[in-house]
């Protein structure tokens, strides 16, 4: 697609944008159901500077802080959203389009809300949301979770892997004090991490993916995600550690852009028991 215009069901409010979208998604947010009365929603994301009103002004709603959608004043068609966080850009309803059969969507957004009775087969990425915990949540499923995807590490690291010792109650104190993100679907965990902020760098840990979900990129979107925390929080360095056994944790972290920076020694030990590795962000 290079370039477009669209409409709205009336015809009164029309639209034209110049050059290829940025991206093209299903989106599966509650909002921007509720907004359409529909399971999810289709979007592209156009540049401002591209973008024109061409028929009657529509009317605007803010449906949520530094959000407003924008629809026509006469058939209720919703016509585009934007949001503050992305002030350079608008995005478009694919289904108002005057040709929607150049839409080329690429993935799925917000999977984590996606409605429970909706079947999709169409081989499309799925991006969830991680959502932070306040520690005030049954953390017990986030605990089976952890000791769960920890558990190969039994009889192979020494000393043994503090996952044993983690209960729901440090969960939910590391919640409060630091900061725990999950991404759920349909209310079961599939992943999860603690970040704990330390000075100059953001400290990754209990990163979990659930047996059955690994290879899916959900560690991925955490570690993309925390990155986005610490530039936040103004850290400007990833840190993460693993057990010097688990050479293949090692490999993965590389090819996740982290650097081998350092080695520790548990207590009582007189060899190094962990590397620490480092991501600028």
């Amino acid at each position: 697609m290079d370039g477009g215009t669209g409409r709205c069901l009336c015809g009164a409010v029309r639209y034209a944008f110049g050059g290829a979208p940025d991206w093209q998604v299903h989106c599966h947010c509650e909002s921007c159901r509720r907004a359409t009365a529909a399971p999810f929603t289709s979007f592209l994301g156009v540049a401002r500077e591209s973008f024109r009103w061409t028929g009657a002004a529509p009317a605007t709603y803010a449906s949520s802080p530094g959000v407003t959608r924008s629809f026509c004043p006469a058939c209720g068609t919703q016509m585009a959203y934007q949001t503050e966080a992305r002030p350079e850009g608008i995005d478009l309803y694919a289904a108002t389009l005057d040709d929607p059969a150049a839409y080329r969507p690429t993935g799925h957004v917000h999977w984590n809300e996606h409605l429970a009775w909706l079947r999709l087969a169409d081989g499309l990425p799925v991006h969830h949301t991680p959502r932070r915990l306040t520690g005030g949540e049954d953390m017990e499923p986030i605990l089976n979770l952890v000791r769960e995807a920890f558990a190969y590490m039994d009889g192979i690291v020494d000393p043994p892997s503090s996952a044993h010792r983690l209960t729901a109650a440090d969960l939910a104190a590391r919640a409060r004090d630091g900061e725990v993100w999950v991404i759920d679907e349909l209310g079961v965990p599939l992943a999860c991490m603690v970040l704990t902020p330390e000075p100059g760098r953001l400290s990754i840990g209990k990163l979990a993916v659930a047996a059955g979900h690994r290879r899916k990129g959900l560690a991925r979107q955490l570690l993309d995600h925390a990155a986005a925390r610490a530039r936040a929080l103004g850290l400007p360095l990833l840190e993460m550690r693993s057990r010097v056994e688990l050479t293949g944790n090692h490999a993965a972290f590389a090819a996740m852009g982290f650097a081998r920076s350092g080695e520790t020694a548990h207590p009582g030990y007189d060899r190094p028991t962990s590397v620490t590795f480092e991501r600028a962000v």
